[in-house]
């Protein structure tokens, strides 16, 4: 008869019989048991699992998710997401802070109770078992918020499992069909497989599964790392009605943000600045830079410029400056002078966009990225993020832009073709363009760099470029030399 390993066997050292057959495990594809901690003894780890039952849209429940991660690092600094709609604490350090484990357990449900969540929960010595123990909870009709699970020994570990359904794993559709088709419905049926057997037939990743649910094999986490952000706020013994005091009363913030990312080697690309009144809602103004930034002339510049846009509704007896999440640095510093003197001038390209867009709105001012497409009134796109490199590449290509058969581009495209009404003299061309016909925007033009008659002297009107519609035979202007 031949020795078959039960999965509810300790797997300690000391077990002569889980050393003679570990080789035929994985001889037969089967994953031998970790020999760490398990029967019992004392734990190393433990870890609370929150299952909230109404987060249903991944993408919804990703961004929940991450703001619970937030509430959940008060208690815990290792916290983890279990996607869709689950987190898991590393608790057995926050102990000795917090009390015994069922009144830290009761703290973190008040937690979310206090958010209007519904929620199972769960403690165990392993991250899997407390996932399924809570996942446990809705399985078996156990209502959101009914007493939790509290396991801290090894030893009532897989007894507990044992009672569970196989649905609790949430593993896939083709491994659960599997284990019905094989009558196993309960996770304690599962238990007493053969292990060689059950890797062969459901793979090494199911074995490996329960290894860690009963902690004989430990199995590492990504703990969830908040983004870092710039926050502080300043309220005035007295309000501010004036624009330019509160300038000056921006400026100890401004200092303490730059400090902030100079120390963290980091930059942002975007700011919030909020206005607190004595009575009504509170302003907030938004600031865009052109890229990634941590100087402080610069923060200020864009700061200034746009509170000098700003008209007071009330005055202001506080305020908060916010920033964006953080970048690293690029070592690239680009200076719109630069390629003319050699030296760097006051202002750089990005803080001229900057001033732009403060003055004239965030939209006001955008980059050009092409798309290989044809037709020239398709062949762009506007982007709000502006790489001054990349525009000089596009610049010095659209000036000398020229196809294969030598024919010239302009710069200047209307949004439109307009008729052509004037006196004009054909020059180089015909350049033939006929595309778009798949998605019923097509165009059959015959392209031309034309000359605008002036009078009797014909060569020295405006270069233009104009197509004839070869459908109709009629003659447009589409761009402007320049």
């Amino acid at each position: 008869m031949t020795q078959t390993a039960d999965l509810f066997a300790a797997a300690t050292p000391a077990s002569p019989a889980v050393h003679r057959s570990a080789p035929q495990a994985l001889k037969a594809g089967g994953v031998p048991p970790t020999p760490q901690i398990a029967g019992g003894g004392r734990v190393s780890q433990l870890w609370y699992a929150a299952v909230f039952p109404e987060l249903i849209d991944a993408a919804h429940s990703a961004a929940v998710l991450q703001r619970l991660c937030l509430h959940a690092q008060t208690f815990t600094s290792l916290v983890s997401i279990e996607p869709p709609n689950a987190l898991l604490l590393e608790i057995k350090g926050s102990l000795k802070l917090f009390g015994p484990l069922e009144r830290l357990h009761a703290d973190i449900d008040a937690c979310w109770r206090r958010l209007a969540l519904q929620v199972n929960s769960a403690a165990a010595p392993s991250t899997l078992a407390a996932l399924w123990l809570a996942r446990g909870g809705a399985h078996t009709g156990n209502p959101a918020g009914s007493r939790p699970v509290v396991i801290d020994d090894l030893g009532t570990l897989s007894g507990r499992l044992a009672r569970l359904p196989i649905a609790c794993t949430a593993w896939d559709t083709e491994r659960l069909r599997t284990l019905n088709a094989m009558g196993v419905t309960r996770m304690g049926e599962l238990l007493r497989l053969p292990r060689a057997g059950l890797a062969r037939r459901l793979g090494a990743a199911t074995v490996r599964d329960l290894d860690i649910a009963l902690g004989r094999q430990f199995a590492p986490r990504r703990t969830f790392v908040p983004r870092a952000r710039f926050r502080a706020r300043c309220d005035f013994e007295e309000e501010i009605e004036n624009v330019a005091y509160m300038e000056k009363a921006l400026e100890p913030l401004i200092a303490c943000c730059a400090q902030f990312l100079r120390e963290r080697q980091a930059g942002v690309q975007a700011l919030r600045l909020r206005l607190k009144h004595r009575a009504g809602t509170t302003t907030c103004m938004h600031a865009g830079l052109a890229d990634i930034t941590g100087e402080r002339r610069r923060l200020t510049d864009v700061l200034t410029q746009k509170l000098g846009r700003l008209e007071l509704r009330a005055p202001v007896k506080g305020m908060e400056l916010i920033s964006g999440s953080l970048q690293p640095l690029s070592a690239a510093s680009l200076d719109v002078f630069a390629g003319l003197t050699g030296t760097g001038g006051r202002d750089t390209a990005p803080q001229l966009v900057e001033r732009l867009r403060a003055r004239l709105g965030e939209d006001a001012v955008y980059g050009v990225a092409s798309i290989p497409e044809h037709r020239p009134e398709a062949a762009w796109r506007r982007v709000h993020e502006l790489s001054m490199a990349t525009a000089s590449r596009m610049g010095e290509k659209m000036t000398g832009s020229r196809v294969d058969d030598g024919m010239p581009r302009p710069v200047w495209l209307l949004d439109v073709p307009l008729p052509l009404a004037h006196d004009w003299v054909l020059g180089q061309g015909p350049e033939r363009i006929e595309s778009g016909w798949w998605d019923g925007r097509g165009v059959a033009r015959d392209y031309y760099v034309a000359r605008r008659v002036c009078g009797t002297r014909r060569s020295q009107g405006p270069k233009l470029w104009v197509f004839q519609e070869r459908r109709s035979k009629r003659w447009y202007v589409h761009g402007v030399f320049a």
